[in-house]
Formats: structure tokens, sequence, C-alpha cells
């Protein structure tokens, strides 16, 4: 089996780029806005993964971010990787019946998937756990606000990303390609 070097180096980098964002996101962010709910910016990069990677490795690649982003948050595993696979099949199973490639189409995934991932979180808190999440509706809606509206320019990062360091292009279209 030859061992394809842009294909770990994508990789790498890749998580790297979550290393950065969730750290942007739960540090920088609000010594800049103060008390402002900031976005989910690695929702943004775990979405992109769904989005443009096979289903077999990036699923493998989402529960990795998964673990990575546990020292980012006070969650527990099983409700981290719970609410990562509900959403991954949510957005793969959207994937494959519309799917056209470019930015606006990644953006209104992510929008989709910033409400989808606080009603999937929220939910399974109340069926998991002892303490269920609370519902902080302002912080969930500016969340699901500012998430997409990071979404054009982390798409034009990652796909510069993804040019550098792969072979090929991973599109997998699904059902209508527009």
């Amino acid at each position: 089996m030859k061992i394809r070097w842009n294909a770990i180096l994508n990789f790498l980098v890749l998580f790297a780029v979550l290393i950065l964002v969730a750290g942007l996101q739960t540090t920088f962010w609000f010594e800049l806005f103060g008390n402002v709910p900031s976005p989910l910016l690695w929702l943004n990069l775990i979405v992109y993964v769904i989005l443009y990677r096979k289903p077999f490795p990036a699923i493998l690649t989402v529960y990795a971010m998964g673990f990575i982003l546990l020292s980012f948050t006070a969650m527990p595993l099983k409700m981290m990787w719970i609410s990562l696979l509900i959403l991954f099949t949510l957005v793969y199973a959207i994937k494959t019946r519309v799917f056209w490639s470019g930015s606006g189409y990644y953006t209104i995934m992510c929008g989709f998937s910033a409400v989808a991932y606080h009603l999937i979180y929220f939910f399974s808190s109340m069926v998991l756990e002892k303490n269920p999440a609370s519902f902080e509706i302002v912080d969930r809606l500016v969340q699901i606000v500012l998430t997409p509206s990071f979404a054009f320019p982390m798409y034009w990062i990652l796909a510069k990303i993804d040019k550098i360091t792969q072979d090929e292009l991973m599109h997998e279209p699904g059902g209508l390609e527009l």
C-alpha cells in the first residue's frame, strides 16, 4: 500500500487549523468582544471535512477532531462523539441528495449545522446526562448567526489548504449537482 504523504500532510494541517480556530474561539474572542458568545469556528471546519471528503475518512477525521476538541471544552467524550455522529449523518444525508461545490453551499450547510448541532446537543444532553445543558436561548442564537458568517473566509482558507496539500480534490457530489 502506497503511503499518500499529501493526505497525511492535509490531515495534519487540518488539525493545526482546528487547534488554531478552537484556541481563537475559546480565548482570543473574549479578549476582543467580551461576553459576546463566540462563533463555532471548529464546527465550520468539521462541516468542510464532511462535505469535501469521502465518508470513511471523513468520519474518522471528525471523530479525531472531536477528541482534540475535548481539551477546549468541559463536554464529556460521549456527548461530543454522539453529537458529531448525528451531525455527520444529517449533513451527509443532505449532501447525498443535493450538492454543489462552492462557498454558497458551504455557508448554507454551516448555518444548518449550527442550528442542528445546538438542537442535537441540547436534546442528547437531556437524555444522557444527569445535569442537562441549559437552553440559553440568546447565547445559542448569537452563535447560530455568527457561525455561518465566518464560513466564507474559512472556505477560502480551507480550499487553499486542500489545493496545496492534496493530489486530487475529494469532492463527492450526491444527488443533484448544481
